[in-house]
């Protein structure tokens, strides 16, 4: 992420009215944690404050300027400032453009910002969200991204991060819908890993059917993990490079097991190229092998 030049306004005011509301919250449109993390970032760029940008950025709801043709008279807002736009209307956003001639899309995080820029062609302004932005951005490359306040905090995302945001947050909330759960360590846990003395046929039968399916793993292990002597957890480590479309297919394969009331432990999913997935292929005998499958070297878990 970069910054544009600013370039001070002419104090342009939103669309005459009420001011618009956050949907979730009911109040106007606002973003102070952004608006923290911008200044951080401002301050010290680095990855741990562009990560919180970030996330900020991927959950807030912003304001840009826009040019509506109605078809017919203007419908007036509902009380939370909301317009249902008629059919085959017509919406041109505004834009910016930087020194070197690029345009962007303004997203303003709250009116205050909004209202240092001049947009003499506006007549309304839209509440956005960031996949508003990363769905126009992928529709129209004479557009080469976005920039959050760009009479404040002044953060750029180019279309490229914005694609590789977009992509990452979607995997993020598939994985979460497929109940796949990030590993729960911490930096200074004890982590015990022993072999488990039963296998769960309920979560390995599928899982072997899907990954004979996936030619980039190996092998597949399970383990026991055990995090500060008291929470217990399966962990399955596959035995190939971290991919998000291979966990995610995994993930659905292990649902049955997650969703039942009678599950003994939640899982964990790691791959060979990190360090709790190299701990846990280390001295241990893989339950699935690719080109031949499952393999059994425990006692089976009985039905019950």
């Amino acid at each position: 992420m970069s910054q544009t030049k600013k370039q001070p306004g002419n104090g342009a005011k939103p669309a005459a009215g009420a001011p618009i509301l956050n949907p979730i919250t009911k109040q106007p449109v606002s973003n102070p944690a952004l608006d923290k993390a911008g200044k951080a970032l401002r301050e010290n760029n680095n990855p741990q404050n562009l990560n919180l940008v970030i996330n900020e950025v991927t959950r807030s709801f912003f304001l840009i300027p826009a040019t509506v043709n109605w078809n017919g008279s203007a419908p007036k807002p509902d009380q939370n400032g909301r317009v249902v736009l008629p059919k085959d209307t017509k919406i041109t956003f505004s834009v910016i453009k930087s020194d070197s001639g690029k345009a962007y899309f303004p997203a303003f995080s709250c009116e205050a910002e909004l209202r240092k820029g001049k947009f003499p062609h506006a007549n309304q302004v839209m509440l956005l969200r960031f996949d508003d932005y990363a769905r126009m951005l992928q529709q129209n490359e004479q557009i080469s991204g976005f920039v959050v306040d760009p009479f404040g905090n002044n953060l750029r995302f180019e279309s490229p991060m914005v694609a590789s945001i977009k992509q990452q947050h979607d995997a993020a909330v598939a994985r979460a819908k497929a109940g796949l759960r990030p590993t729960q360590v911490k930096a200074g846990d004890k982590v015990t890993l022993v072999e488990p003395s039963l296998y769960p046929d309920k979560l390995l039968d599928p899982l072997c059917e899907t990954l004979a399916g996936i030619d980039t793993v190996a092998a597949a292990y399970l383990q026991v993990m055990l995090v500060n002597d008291t929470t217990r957890y399966y962990l399955v480590v596959l035995d190939a490079p971290r991919n998000d479309q291979m966990l995610l297919a995994v993930a659905k394969a292990a649902h049955a097991y997650l969703t039942d009331p009678e599950r003994k432990m939640e899982i964990n999913f790691t791959t060979s190229d990190s360090v709790l997935g190299r701990q846990g292929m280390r001295d241990s005998e893989p339950f699935y092998i690719r080109g031949k499958g499952r393999v059994d070297n425990l006692d089976e878990e009985e039905d019950e």
